[in-house]
């Protein structure tokens, strides 16, 4: 404890280099940007050396064009004294597992320390500890692999240095990541007596206590996908006093991703067509230069609709500033769909009548949403008005008048 000398480090995961998203060479372009942001910011900083905790390629076949930019990159680093460990990641990991990782070259290279090719899987100096593992597809992978790891190469803290986890995973634990993320390590693979659990995986930043120290994910350096579009990209800046007392972590931030536009509409009870025409008006009021546009369809269309009627290629040709339109079409079709044939076909009776009182209605000029719901209701009424039901009758048309 007498000896140890405050120092610095960067915390990076889940880059992605490579990722043409949406089949984009603009978006292969971003990835690599928030990669150079990344390494400009680091340099800044001057850490003793920076963690990278994983899927720093988005396959583990990356091509000349990608490979070209993270050797020119970790050079950088290099040349500038900081020393760069790292383990791989689910996406960094080549499936046959006689070859190995990419991550493997660009460790003999001198480009990198990829911590399961150090002798104990470890490296430490003066003031601190870093220990890493490599990454799995599954927990069952991580049970044929991880504990064998571990055996030959046992973590050994030291309680005199600051202590650093390196790994790659979704722990099996709810407190510790998102629902959505399937579990791909245990809990119990990390162990007690380190101050840092350096993770990689989770693309949403999160800072936790955990055992003896204190567990983080910096999440991703661009959006992999739209659900992540509100999250503040970046990674972590850790400054150590003290093994004794807790790092201070702060967060960088990357400021040069793409813009997303995220809108989610209800269309329940509006025809293709209808539902064609309003999505595309929203895309119109959505249209931002240069971003991604993704627009989520919901609701339950009338019945005798399908999703495929909706004019799909003419709500995504309405944007014309966006470098590209995502619509996605999660509307639900009727139940109707679902009910044996016999009654199916007086349920496709009763389509074919509110078509027709439909175009009734528009013939008389009114408002669209009066003649959706007066076809609506006059369709709903023939269920009980032949049961016999004629306060429920009587309850319907009230209703309806009182709208218009």
């Amino acid at each position: 404890m007498e000896g140890l000398k405050p120092f610095s480090f960067v915390h990076i995961a889940d880059i992605h280099l490579g990722y043409m998203q949406y089949n984009l060479a603009e978006r292969r372009e971003d990835f690599a940007k928030a990669f150079i942001e990344a390494v400009d910011k680091t340099i800044k900083l001057k850490p003793s050396f920076v963690l990278l905790a994983g899927d720093i390629f988005d396959s583990p076949r990356p091509s000349n064009q990608t490979l070209a930019t993270a050797i020119r990159e970790l050079r950088r680093l290099r040349d500038s004294g900081i020393r760069v460990f790292a383990v791989d990641g689910s996406h960094d990991l080549e499936p046959n597992i006689m070859t190995g990782t990419i991550l493997i070259p660009l460790h003999n290279a001198g480009l990198i320390s990829y911590l399961p090719r150090l002798e104990g899987g470890c490296w430490r100096d003066e003031n601190c500890y870093i220990y890493g593992v490599q990454s799995s597809r599954s927990l069952r992978e991580a049970d044929e692999k991880i504990p064998e790891y571990m055996r030959r190469n046992p973590p050994k803290p030291n309680p005199n240095l600051f202590n650093i986890f390196v790994f790659h995973g979704a722990l099996d634990n709810p407190k510790y990541v998102p629902p959505y993320l399937k579990p791909d390590l245990r809990m119990e693979y990390l162990p007690e007596g380190f101050n840092y659990y350096a993770g990689g995986h989770v693309h949403e930043p999160s800072i936790q206590k955990f055992k003896t120290g204190v567990l983080a994910y910096p999440g991703c350096l661009e959006t992999t996908t739209y659900t992540e579009a509100e999250i503040q990209k970046g990674f972590y800046y850790v400054e150590v006093e003290s093994p004794d007392s807790p790092p201070k972590i702060e967060r960088i931030k990357i400021e040069n991703t793409r813009r997303f536009v995220v809108e989610e509409r209800d269309f329940s009870g509006l025809t293709p067509e209808k539902i064609t025409l309003e999505a595309s008006n929203q895309i119109l009021k959505m249209d931002v230069e240069d971003a991604i546009l993704v627009l989520l369809l919901k609701g339950e269309l009338p019945p005798g609709f399908k999703k495929s009627q909706i004019d799909m290629p003419r709500i995504k040709a309405s944007a014309k500033k966006a470098l590209y339109t995502v619509v996605l079409n999660q509307m639900v079709e009727s139940e109707q769909q679902k009910l044996p044939p016999k009654i199916r076909e007086t349920r496709e009776l009763k389509t074919v009548a509110y078509e027709y009182l439909l175009k009734m209605f528009r013939e008389q000029k009114y408002p669209e949403e009066f003649c959706l719901r007066m076809a609506k209701t006059a369709i709903d009424i023939l269920d009980p008005l032949l049961g016999g039901d004629e306060e429920k009758v009587k309850s319907m048309l009230e209703e309806a008048a009182k709208k218009r």
